[in-house]
């Protein structure tokens, strides 16, 4: 018989979590249901574990954290302890990492610990996530917290993926192209070879230049690819590690188009954890030094250190905004207006939101005009591949006249 990770709801509202054999998942419905239930989830343990992706070291993934967030709010809300509601997300179906880390926390808070020192424990929350759910311990208010936290990474998630699928259609045009002029150059170029160096005229420089190439590729293709694989594997393995990430993310902020897109969408982050912070009841100082390690920009993390200073010096804290060309003049603009008024916390999530419409914008502008790009760079290579060989012979043809 099959195994059953299932989260059910009993007639009094009370959420159970378990695991039950069945021969299939209609049984253990069945099951679940002549024991008074109400099923909510009903995953087979085999395809879960199977479909589980490793990461190296171990840790949560962004979606984790999101689910564990926004269902440990709804548990909250619902009136249950703290406890508890750890004990029932410890079941619940996290990977094997997660699901220990939860299991560390609620062990913490059985000793009496506060819920900001378990999750700090754990290594897996960042700082200003930490930092927020202390705020909203203090303040009596951590589900209103956690459903804030939920909402902000729900909306980074949706951020991220438009990112990606935006980038998708002209990452396989980059391939396909590729493809097609290393076609050209290991499978025609060397036919049309043979027909000009037989002659023994001499070629021009264009077409020199082409047949080398695919001589080059020819010899070398398989070093070529087992290189590029090789790369890439070894990308794969250190880009877990935040230097690695920061050098990455440096090197895609100053590409052609995608930079932008990329600069936008750090800014963004960036107004977005700030009105969190400042939204969860977290001083503005502090917001900006738990802000300043996960910063993914340099120039991002030297803005922050400078306000940071700034504040402690009372001087005018937007000033570094003013000065950075990385953050547009409406958010220092609009800051600074909320900062006057009193309203910093409504300034900032009014420009969040602000901002965030623009990267919509620009996604759409950037999707538009990229794929016409690359397909008319590779017309372009196509075309000078061409007429380069097209010139050795025609240059053959009147020489033969």
């Amino acid at each position: 018989m099959a195994s059953f990770r299932y989260s059910a709801i009993r007639d009094d509202g009370e959420r159970i979590t378990g695991v039950m054999e069945g021969a299939d998942r209609a049984a253990a419905i069945g099951k679940l249901g002549a024991q008074g239930l109400h099923p909510i989830d009903v995953t087979d343990s085999e395809t879960e574990s199977a479909g589980r992706v490793f990461r190296f070291g171990g840790g949560a993934s962004h979606k984790e954290i999101s689910v564990f967030t926004r269902e440990l709010a709804w548990l909250l809300k619902a009136g249950m302890t703290l406890n508890k509601a750890l004990d029932i997300l410890a079941k619940e179906a996290f990977s094997p990492s997660f699901a220990a880390a939860v299991n560390g926390m609620r062990n913490g808070i059985r000793k009496g610990q506060s819920f900001r020192d378990t999750l700090a424990e754990t290594g897996i929350f960042s700082p200003y996530y930490a930092s927020m759910i202390e705020a909203g311990e203090a303040s009596g208010t951590l589900p209103a917290v956690l459903e804030s936290v939920a909402a902000s990474r729900d909306r980074e998630q949706k951020i991220r993926g438009r990112l990606a699928s935006a980038l998708m259609y002209p990452a396989m045009l980059v391939v396909l192209s590729i493809g097609a002029v290393v076609f050209i150059m290991t499978s025609i170029v060397p036919s049309i070879k043979e027909m000009i160096t037989g002659t023994g005229a001499p070629m021009p420089e264009n077409a020199r230049t082409i047949i080398a190439a695919s001589d080059w590729l020819i010899a070398n293709g398989f070093t070529a690819i087992v290189s590029v694989l090789l790369a890439a594997l070894l990308l794969a393995l250190v880009a877990g590690g935040a230097g690695a990430r920061r050098l990455l993310m440096a090197f895609a902020m100053r590409l052609p188009m995608i930079g932008a897109l990329l600069r936008r969408s750090a800014v963004v982050q960036f107004c977005r954890v700030l009105g969190t912070l400042l939204a969860a009841g977290v001083s503005l100082p502090a917001s900006l030094k738990l802000m300043r390690p996960s910063a993914g920009d340099p120039e991002i993390a030297t803005a922050l250190t400078e306000m940071e200073a700034a504040l402690r010096r009372g001087e005018d804290f937007l000033a570094p905004l003013d000065r950075s060309r990385f953050f547009p003049k409406l958010l220092s603009r609009m800051l600074r207006v909320g900062n006057e008024t009193g309203n910093l916390t409504p300034s900032v999530l009014q420009a969040t939101a602000i901002l965030e419409e623009e990267l919509d914008g620009a996604i759409d502008r950037t999707l538009t005009l990229l794929g016409p790009a690359i397909i008319l760079a590779l017309s372009a290579a196509i075309a000078f591949i061409i007429t380069s060989l097209m010139g050795a012979i025609i240059s053959i043809n009147d020489l033969a006249l």
